[in-house]
């Protein structure tokens, strides 16, 4: 399934018709240009996909039926109407080396009488056997900075005049970032 690239705008309230407040993201859609055509494993076809103007960020898909996507031209607009469900992948944002309580919300220890176990992870390891710490103890370590997906996001606004889309909820990335959006 080929996936279009957004950019997210940042994020916005927008009232219904009740009034009640709507938490959206607003994403404008990036331009597109097929690169070339490729054979892969299988006989299979592949289309490469060029994303934005600056920044470039090539992709490549597979379609049954490539012969209808032409080099150097666009990709043909994904139907987006109100109401639809789509799926937006992103990168979250970074946030750096993070401490265990930060990182998987461990609650600490008591802050007061002298305790002086406030914020450590905890017991790390065992004694002899295994003498080691085990595969997936959660301990410090970087945060952030990882490909997410969110699935179900409800198209509310459309402003065709702009090109945007707002939908509800949040994005993964920080505001200006490129989002790969498809129907869900």
């Amino acid at each position: 399934m080929i996936k279009y690239m957004y950019k997210k705008c940042g994020m916005t309230t927008l009232f219904n018709e009740q009034g009640k407040a709507l938490s959206v993201t607003v994403l404008k859609p990036e331009p597109t240009k097929i690169v070339r055509h490729e054979s892969i494993e299988l006989n299979r076809k592949m289309i490469v996909v060029s994303y934005g103007e600056k920044a470039r960020v090539s992709r490549g898909w597979i379609v049954p039926d490539y012969d209808k996507f032409a080099v150097n031209e666009s990709l043909p607009q994904i139907e987006i109407v109100l109401g639809c469900k789509i799926s937006a992948q992103g990168v979250s944002k970074g946030k750096g080396f993070q401490d265990a309580m930060t990182r998987h919300g461990f609650s600490g220890g008591p802050a007061s009488h002298g305790s002086r176990f406030h914020r450590a992870p905890g017991s790390v390891g065992m004694r002899t056997e295994p003498g080691r710490t085990p595969k997936g103890k959660r301990l410090p370590g970087h945060m952030g900075d990882v490909t997410i997906t969110v699935k179900n996001l409800k198209v509310v606004d459309i402003q065709p005049e702009q090109g945007h889309i707002c939908v509800l909820g949040a994005v993964p990335g920080p505001t200006g970032s490129h989002v790969f959006v498809s129907l869900a």
